[in-house]
């Protein structure tokens, strides 16, 4: 029975080691374990009164205005799908990116496509008609109009047209096109011929137009021009010209009453003042009436980037769009009704962080930091910047701390309560641009175009500010910044246009007790990512420069950086805990070997935890993915393992490792890591560099496993054998493990 036990074992360990070989990627499919963040509104429509149509990245949204949750969904969009409703929203009508040049029409109450057809052309989709079955798109400088029911395509206009902004009249008999003649044309529907034109609108380029739902009027406006024309249909007449006093427009529209003209705007105002960074911006929908060209109210929030609005058809509320925040306001009240703030965010104007714990996602925007609970998918904080801009994150190696820009600021909040602990001033520092923990959290760095400073959050009142003209004619543009382990180096990322072409280099600094010393710096390709710390087998620190397509892998030698190996893998990297492998999006490499480790299953990512465990990944428009990739690791040639936890293959451990103590210099104690791979009797000596022994440290019988930690590594005081403190200068030190033995170099400065 035993034989039979021990040879089922080795059968089990078999399948295993051919499971890693031979396993395809579909096998080791992964699974998010969570969704953060709700789908970012691309548009919005009042089905009625009470119910929203919400436009989203990928499908439409049906939203109770008065609960905000989301009743029904419907339609399949790609990622550049366009969507236009008809004037009462009760039909969609869809360009699908799935099936080229397709148009689908849905019906939104019944949430049923009831057409689809073919274009030949590339095309834009314009306007529904409001009387008729009739879809117009614009498709090479003309107007196309077509039964959406059937897909007939019912005739084009002759002339070309430049401009985009078409709407039908009320009648469903002409159509309006808005474009830089610069007047506004008006065409037959049966005839497709132009028979009108408004004419007083002396801009170049417009924004959008608007026909009040009675007829009477049209109005237009210049996007990035304080603008507003308003012509009387009967009269063809100019009535009124308004300026909204902010150079940027975003929308109009009409009242369903047609009595007033709602303009949302989200610019500068023409005349400003003052240091706060939104001073001068204004975000708000102000409402002329349309007969006197007068300007009536102002409806305004807190929120800053606005982006557009819609009434609903009893013109008691309004929907305001904003970048990462959408309100429904009470207009006679004069308050909110819902806000819906569970976004992340968009991809081009958001920072988002893991937690180096794997547990939080932190998101931070214009006008918000915002976090989420990984295990209930939550939002947990939304800190509104109170009339500021926050510009940029980081978190701390524990999880506990946020540091924040809020220019000219930077904050230092709990990251549990958002409470604010601490706040620097970086004079020294303009525009500030990245900031980052070191690997112990004790340090901050703080950087700004050719300006770096370095905090002590033990010490905030005196920062170590960096020269910037360390490499002749080389005007650095610090962009990313890594710590090593122990903070023993500091690695930045540098651009430089100090040469005909912009120049990318990697600028290191190695710790001396408190103080961080310029060593050297060396060219690489274009960065997007912050370089990458580990320690080789033989004690020597290693750093990957990621680029737009590959990694460049360096061992720093005491004067100059030494090349390894170039990998095909790009932007975001992160070595493994025990050093063996490189993550990259959707890779994972055994650097040493420049060997591509293939049939795992590992998601492109935007952020990765501490110990490559926990993925974010970006999914779509306000919303990322969180996934676990534990299991893909654990199939690796030699497992990964987080740190303070044992290094096994196969349930064996992997080496012995005598590592860097630290802090390195120091004085007057430091701590000495280790590794071991099995249980035996361990003792460290320190010798002078002509080996006098100066201290024995007995550790006795230690189980294998790892000793990294400052809980668990090794403590000296920095006394000799006879108690007595020793000098400053170089020590060796040396590890005695049964039959491993190894020895490092460490400083003491005092």
């Amino acid at each position: 029975m035993k034989k039979f036990a021990s040879v089922f074992k080795w059968f089990q360990v078999y399948v295993v080691l051919i499971g890693i070989v031979c396993m395809p990627c579909v096998a080791l499919a992964l699974e998010p374990i969570a969704t953060i963040g709700q789908p970012l509104p691309i548009q919005h429509g009042f089905l009625d009164n009470n119910t929203i149509l919400r436009v989203v990245a990928t499908h439409i949204q049906v939203v109770d205005a008065n609960t905000g949750d989301v009743i029904g969904e419907f339609g399949n969009l790609g990622y550049f799908s366009d969507v236009v409703f008809s004037p009462n929203s009760s039909y969609l009508a869809i360009q699908s990116t799935k099936r080229p040049n397709t148009v689908e029409i849905w019906d939104a109450n019944t949430r049923e496509k009831i057409s689809e057809w073919k274009v030949d052309d590339e095309f834009d989709i314009a306007a529904f008609s409001p009387s008729q079955p009739l879809l117009a798109t614009l498709i090479d400088r003309q107007i196309h109009l077509w039964n959406w029911q059937t897909g007939e395509h019912i005739g084009s206009t002759i002339d070309n047209l430049n401009g985009h902004a078409v709407a039908f009249a009320p009648d469903g008999e002409h159509f309006i096109l808005a474009s830089t003649e610069p007047d506004i044309g008006v065409w037959r529907v049966d005839t497709r011929e132009r028979v009108v034109r408004f004419r007083g609108h002396t801009g170049t380029w417009f924004g959008g137009t608007a026909i009040s739902p009675d007829g009477n009027h049209i109005a237009l406006f210049q996007r990035n021009a304080p603008n507003i024309y308003v012509w009387n249909v009967q009269s063809q007449a100019l009535i009124w010209h308004a300026e909204s006093g902010i150079d940027r427009i975003e929308e109009i529209t009409f009242s369903p009453d047609s009595q007033h003209l709602y303009v949302a705007t989200s610019g500068r105002r023409l005349s400003q003042s003052g240091f706060n960074p939104w001073e001068g911006w204004d975000d708000k929908v102000r409402v002329w009436d349309v007969k006197s060209g007068q300007q009536i109210d102002t409806i305004s929030t807190e929120f800053h980037g606005l982006d557009a609005i819609t009434l609903s058809p009893d013109s008691k509320t309004v929907l305001m769009e904003y970048r990462d925040v959408v309100v429904l306001w009470d207009i006679e009240e004069k308050k909110p009704i819902q806000v819906w703030k569970d976004f992340v965010g968009d991809y081009f104007h958001t920072s988002v962080a893991l937690s180096p714990d794997g547990k939080t996602v932190a998101a931070i925007t214009e006008q918000f930091i915002k976090t989420w609970d990984v295990a209930s998918e939550q939002m947990q904080l939304s800190i509104s910047a109170d009339g500021y801009k926050f510009e940029d994150m980081a978190i701390s190696p524990d999880s506990k701390k946020l540091a924040v820009v809020k220019d000219p600021w930077v904050e230092i909040r709990d990251m549990q309560t958002g409470e604010v602990e601490a706040q620097i001033y970086p004079e020294a520092v303009w525009f500030i641009k990245d900031i980052a923990f070191s690997s112990t959290g004790r340090w901050l760095t703080v950087a700004g175009g050719r300006e770096l400073a370095i905090y002590d959050l033990n010490n905030l009142d005196n920062p170590q500010i960096l020269p910037h003209d360390v490499v002749p004619d080389i005007i650095p543009g610090y962009d990313q910044f890594t710590f090593s382990e122990n903070d023993e180096y500091l690695a930045a990322s540098v651009w430089s246009n100090s040469t005909h072409d912009r120049s990318y280099w990697i600028y290191l600094w190695k710790r001396e007790g408190e103080t961080f010393v310029f060593q050297y710096a060396w060219e690489t390709p274009e960065s997007e990512s912050a370089p990458a710390f580990t320690t080789s087998n033989d004690g020597a620190v290693v750093l990957a420069a990621p680029g737009r397509e590959e990694t460049q892998i360096w061992k720093l030698l005491p004067d100059t950086p030494q090349f390894l190996t170039t990998l095909d893998v790009g932007k975001h990297v992160q070595f493994s805990p025990d050093g063996r492998y490189l993550y990259g999006s959707e890779q994972i490499w055994d650097w040493q070997t420049s060997r591509l480790i293939k049939n795992t299953s590992y998601p492109r990512f935007d952020d990765i935890n501490q110990d490559g465990s926990i993925i974010l990944s970006y999914k779509t428009l306000g919303q990322y993915q969180v996934y676990d990739v534990k299991h893909t690791l654990s199939l690796l040639p030699y497992a990964v393992e987080p740190k303070d936890k044992k290094i096994v293959t196969l349930g064996e451990i992997k080496r012995n490792q005598l590592l860097q103590n630290f802090p390195n210099p120091f004085n007057p104690e430091t701590w000495i890591p280790f590794q071991l791979a099995d249980k035996n009797n361990v003792t460290i000596q320190i010798y002078t560099p002509i080996g006098n022994l100066v201290r024995t440290l007995s550790l006795g019988v230690m189980a294998a496993g790892n000793y990294t930690s400052q809980s668990k590594a090794i403590h000296w005081d920095g006394r000799n054998n006879q108690g007595e403190p020793v000098s400053s200068g170089i020590y060796l030190y040396t590890i005695n493990a049964g039959e491993f033995s190894a020895t490092r170099k460490m400083l003491i400065m005092k």
